[in-house]
């Protein structure tokens, strides 16, 4: 069986993880295969994949089916192939990587009986050493976003070299640091690195797992010498990457763009990856020792568990039992930022749920100094709703007619596929829209437009062109959306790549108000309309049910009883991987998903006429 990267990675979580895989240490000491460790491998490609996608609705990315992301696998592989093929190009030696990795090099090395196994993704042989490089489906926004803003600017971390490839700052200029990024700012960030719960430091400490097996394999195999001429890097795709829409054979052609710029980096972590192997060691005998005992004794729970990131424990149901699925103390709004006494003292959440507090109203009244969550506490405990009908009604009066409920579906996919667009950029494949003409008047199917993509060809030109015949922005009126910014997002970029439609997308998004503000609120807004800063920032509703959240999903329920319960596709991630398999089903199998797609982005407009429609008659 061995101890896998992976495995190590859950492993050192808590003991309580060791003891629910029920590892039994005589099987420790077996090897794995390679089908076998590509195998568990998987899950942890297809988290890094959701991880650098965006559901605009607010879903629970963590409950999604893996297996409808096995879609995005080809994608994943593509990548590999395409970062060997730059690392024969930028590196001296010779990469070894495979489409079917087969051929890759792996690592292993034995403690106290228990064998630690590695696959690297592409090993570099060079005259006396080699590289690894680590390939990761995310983007170099994780690294270069750690950094100073100053006037605009963001002052990273990392620069690139002479050879194009990404370094710690003080690994080029040395100690010198300025006023754009002090040394201060400049170690406040380059920590996170180390802090395998960040989004950097995640696949730091993955690339550092990767170097400590690596590095015992070689000092039990007296190979002492080469330990310090290995350099460790990962690759990941270039965020400033722009695709030119070049395709040979039907496949697009990944060149350099008219920057420059390649669509994978490599990022240079050797120094920091040095730094996390005391780390690793005390980690790996973290491990031992949970073997050894096998306690499936009721652990604290923590950062650790991950519970709202793709990459969360696998045992986060088992222990997260203790948590109510209503108002529990994670309802809190903010309560990440932990809870202060009258003192000033900071109470952290999960210290709280661990000494037994955790339903909202296990929580003090002396430590819930924000006004938001005195609210929540107050529409729990007494079982009412929460409502400022004047701001309500202001904000209903900001919106004109004829309105125009309009939402978009987006694919992310991790390669760009058309002309003008970047890694993991939302692409557009649908759109939906409902017009009410005035107050109610609104038929679910008279009143509705849409536009889906039928294949995988470019469609973007004819969704913006249907688009534009739809919406009069000549006559005024008001689009209503949920959620402004991904819209707004949207139509820029569609601006930038169409331009002779640009005038008219950017008359649209001045035409833009956020269906949210009307329940969730909107600071400017409501100042704007002549409230008090105290009272703008509040949320105009909060409903026990909306357990701290203003999601639609969560919204739509208190004004209407239209429900999403049933539907084959059921919410964003459904629609996005529905439409990522349209190539590969059969006619028949394409005509059931293409209509359940369309009754999907259907439901998601009119279930905002639904709630204006129910705000409307709440303030009446």
């Amino acid at each position: 069986m061995a101890i896998t990267k992976t495995k190590f990675i859950n492993y050192v979580r808590c003991p309580r993880y060791v003891a629910l895989e029920e590892v039994k240490k005589e099987n420790l000491e077996a090897l794995v295969s390679l089908k076998d460790y590509k195998e568990e491998e998987r899950e942890q490609v297809i988290s890094e994949v959701l991880s650098s996608m965006t559901d605009d609705e607010g879903n629970d990315l963590i409950d999604v089916v893996n297996e409808q992301l096995e879609i995005m696998m080809p994608y994943y592989n593509e990548i590999e192939l395409i970062a060997g093929r730059l690392v024969e190009e930028k590196f001296s030696g010779k990469a070894v990587y495979s489409k079917d990795t087969l051929n890759q090099e792996s690592f292993d090395a034995k403690f106290n009986g228990i064998r630690y196994i590695c696959y690297v993704d592409i090993y570099n042989e060079k005259e006396d050493s080699f590289d690894i490089i680590e390939v990761k489906a995310t983007t170099t926004n994780k690294f270069l976003d750690l950094g100073k803003k100053t006037k605009g600017v963001l002052n990273s971390i990392f620069i690139r070299d002479i050879d194009n490839i990404y370094r710690l700052r003080e690994e080029i200029n040395g100690n010198v640091f300025d006023d754009d990024l002090p040394e201060k700012d400049y170690q406040k960030h380059k920590a996170k690195l180390y802090n395998k719960y960040n989004g950097a430091g995640h696949y730091v400490y993955d690339l550092a797992v990767q170097r400590y097996i690596i590095e015992n394999d070689l000092k039990q195999n007296n190979q002492t010498d080469k330990i310090n001429k290995i350099r460790y890097y990962l690759a990941v795709l270039n965020k400033d990457y722009v695709f030119d829409g070049k395709y040979e054979d039907g496949k697009p052609v990944y060149g350099k763009d008219s920057e420059g710029n390649n669509i994978v980096d490599f990022i240079d972590l050797t120094s920091v990856t040095k730094d996390y192997m005391d780390i690793i060691d005390i980690d790996r005998k973290k491990i031992e020792a949970y073997i050894s005992e096998l306690k499936l004794d009721d652990y604290k729970i923590g950062e650790f568990c991950e519970k709202k990131k793709t990459t969360k424990c696998k045992y986060c149901p088992v222990c997260w039992s203790i948590l109510p699925e209503k108002n529990s103390i994670m309802n809190y709004i903010d309560n990440h930022h932990g809870f202060k006494d009258d003192t000033g003292y900071k109470y952290e959440r999960y210290d709280l749920i661990n000494d037994g507090k955790v339903h909202m109203l296990d929580i003090p009244d002396t430590l819930l100094n924000r006004r938001t969550n005195q609210i929540q506490r107050d529409v729990v405990k007494n079982n009412k709703i929460f409502i400022n009908k004047s701001k309500i009604k202001e904000g209903i009066k900001e919106i004109s007619y004829p309105i125009y409920h309009l939402d978009f579906e987006t694919f992310p996919c991790p390669l760009p596929r058309y002309k003008d667009e970047k890694c993991y950029m939302q692409s557009v494949f649908q759109f939906s829209l409902h017009i009410e003409k005035e107050p109610g008047v609104c038929d679910k199917n008279n009143d509705h437009y849409e536009f889906l993509a039928y294949n995988h060809d470019d469609l973007r030109e004819e969704l913006v062109k249907k688009m534009c015949e739809y919406i009069d922005v000549d006559s005024g009126g008001t689009i209503l959306v949920y959620n402004e910014s991904f819209e707004k997002t949207r139509l820029k970029e569609l601006g930038e790549i169409y331009p002779f439609y640009k005038s008219k997308l950017n008359k649209m998004i001045t035409m833009i108000f956020d269906l949210m503000y009307l329940v969730k609120t909107n600071t400017e807004l409501y100042k704007n309309l002549g409230f008090e800063e105290e009272e703008a920032k509040l949320f105009n509703y909060y409903h026990t049910d909306l357990n701290g959240s203003f999601s639609i999903k969560k919204v739509l329920p208190l004004f209407s009883e239209l429900t999403y319960k049933g539907m084959e596709v059921g919410n964003g991630m459904e629609a996005l991987t529905t439409y990522a398999s349209f190539p590969n089903l059969s006619k028949k199998e394409f005509d059931n998903k293409y209509k359940a797609l369309t009754e999907y982005c259907k439901q998601d407009t009119w279930a905002m006429v639904e709630i204006l429609k129910g705000l409307r008659e709440l303030v009446k």
